[in-house]
This record gives structure tokens, C-alpha cells and sequence, in this order.
């Protein structure tokens, strides 16, 4: 792990890990696990001299779009006529009056679709996960996206709020809580840029690895409570970052990681994940921690 005191000066280096330990703690113990096999390739171009901290905005609403793919066309939700482009229009159209200000984004997932549905293979109708909120909105066909979107993302935030109950529906459209204890998600946008195709799967083989040691990997068949999903989401920002690990957990903590590689993927989830959002100062774009929710 680089020490980026070195190039920044110790007293920005402090400052970060201040301001970063007033909000998750920050961990006592090394980044990289010295046994793990796997390397990113040598001819691997990776910005190592930026500094990273606050490179990237906190996230309010995170949508996630599953399409069982690793890899999209170079603008993932532009295609019309589709859920995940029927939420960016909202987002530019009706965001600002839900939270001022606020930060939604809009990805596409390697997350498996319903592939029983021919209207899922356009994405006309599609399951949409929303984070942090840990709720599936199930089945929305793009042409309801605002109307039921203006409902339900204020209600979101203040059933979170209240700690009250997830309702089963709204707008005859099917809500679930989400099963997980978190999400890993690692950019894998290849076709915006090789580093993100190239180090995503090796980031993924090594997590998956340690979850199946500890019997927290989930596949898609396996519904047993509180596992931990590592998926791929396109182009989040910061390419030469790579590899981005976006992390939400159900405790209430956001983690956007950058840097990281396939020695740091067992620390992440003991540390990270389990370890109550302990991070290290190098690797940290954004940390949040909003309100846990009880569903």
C-alpha cells in the first residue's frame, strides 16, 4: 500500500485519517493479505500518486439495474425504452425536489435478470435494487418509472428514518428487502476501460474465495439470510483508480474504496464488511454512514 504522506506531507495525511476516523474507524491492521496468490498484471497502468480522498461525491440513492452481464456499451443506461434510462430521466427531472442536492446514481449489474421474461432481455420491464435502502422494487416496466419512483423513494427515506415497516407494495409493483448484509460492487466496464474488465474478475475470485471460506458467499440460487454479494456495476468514475469497490452495508455505512488489489480483498471483507467499516486512509474516495434499516 503506498504511503501517500510521502508525496502529500504528513499534515495531509493526518487531516484525512481525522476526518475519515470521525466518521468509520480506521483500521489498525495491514491492507494486503502477504498469502494472497493473485496478481494484477505487471503491464497494469494504475494511478498511484493522486490523491484519492473525497474524489468522489457521497451517495443518497444508488439504483442498480441487474442485467446478468459483465460488460456494457460505452453509455450503460442511454438506451430508450429501458428501466435504467427511464431512471436517469427521472433522476435529472425529479431528483433535486426529493433531496436537494442530492446524489442518485444509476447502474447497470451483472446481477441476474428474470430471464423467463422476454421484455427483461430490453430491460422494459426489470427488477431494480436501491441502495441503501437494501429494497427490490420488483417488475417495473419503464413507462411507470416517475410515478412510482416519486412515491417510493420519499417513503424510503422515511420509513429508514422512523424504523418502520417495508410495505409489500406500491402501486400493485412488489417491494422486498434485500437479504444480503452487504453489497460489494467492482466496476468491470471494460469497454470504457481495460483496467476496470481486467481487474474486476481477479478483485471478485479472491473475495469470493474468502466469503465461501467463512459460508457468507451467496450465488443466485442461494437464499439463506445475511451473505454478502460481490457484483460488477459499469463505469462508476475513476478508471485509472482502478480497482473502484463501492461497498453498502445494511448497518448503515457507504465505502467507496480505490487502489485496491486482489491482497486487499480478504482485509476489505474482515475488516471492512465485518469488522464494523474499518478502512485505511490510502485507499478511501468516500466513506458515508447514514441510518441502518430494519426490514
Amino acid at each position: 500500500m503506498l504511503g501517500l504522506s510521502k508525496f502529500f506531507g504528513k499534515n495531509n495525511t493526518d487531516k484525512r485519517d481525522q476526518e475519515i476516523s470521525s466518521i468509520l474507524p480506521l483500521s489498525s491492521c495491514n491492507a494486503e493479505c502477504e498469502s494472497c496468490p493473485t496478481k494484477f498484471p505487471s503491464g497494469l497502468k494504475i494511478d498511484e500518486d493522486s490523491d484519492i480522498y473525497n474524489s468522489a461525491k457521497p451517495t443518497d440513492v444508488h439504483f442498480i439495474i441487474p442485467t446478468s452481464k459483465t460488460d456494457w456499451a460505452h453509455d450503460a443506461t442511454s438506451t430508450p425504452n429501458t428501466v435504467e434510462n427511464a431512471i436517469v430521466a427521472w433522476k435529472d427531472k425529479y431528483g433535486d425536489d426529493i433531496i436537494k442536492d442530492g446524489n442518485f446514481k444509476v447502474s447497470t449489474s451483472s446481477l441476474p435478470f428474470d430471464s423467463v421474461d422476454p421484455r427483461c432481455y430490453k430491460s422494459e420491464v426489470n427488477d431494480v435494487l436501491i441502495l441503501p435502502f437494501f429494497v427490490w422494487l420488483r417488475k417495473i416496466e419503464y413507462q411507470n418509472v416517475d410515478q412510482v419512483l416519486n412515491k417510493l423513494i420519499p417513503l424510503l427515506i422515511k420509513l429508514r428514518d422512523e424504523g418502520s415497516e417495508l410495505p409489500k407494495k406500491i402501486d400493485n409493483y412488489r417491494l422486498f428487502p434485500a437479504i444480503e448484509q452487504a453489497f460489494i460492487f467492482l466496476c468491470s466496464h471494460r469497454t470504457r476501460d481495460k483496467r476496470c474488465g481486467i481487474t474486476a474478475p481477479l478483485m471478485k475470485k479472491e473475495m469470493d474465495a474468502h466469503l465461501r471460506d467463512l459460508e457468507l458467499y451467496r450465488d443466485v440460487c442461494d437464499d439463506r439470510p445475511n451473505g454478502i454479494n460481490v457484483s460488477f456495476i459499469n463505469h462508476v468514475g475513476g478508471h485509472k483508480f482502478a480497482a473502484n469497490v463501492i461497498i453498502y452495508m445494511k448497518t448503515g455505512e457507504i465505502i467507496w474504496l480505490a487502489r485496491c488489489n486482489p491482497a486487499n480483498a480478504k482485509p476489505i471483507i474482515d475488516e471492512t464488511v465485518l469488522g464494523g467499516g474499518k478502512v485505511w486512509g490510502d485507499l478511501v474516495r468516500v466513506v458515508q454512514k447514514t441510518k441502518s434499516v430494519e426490514w
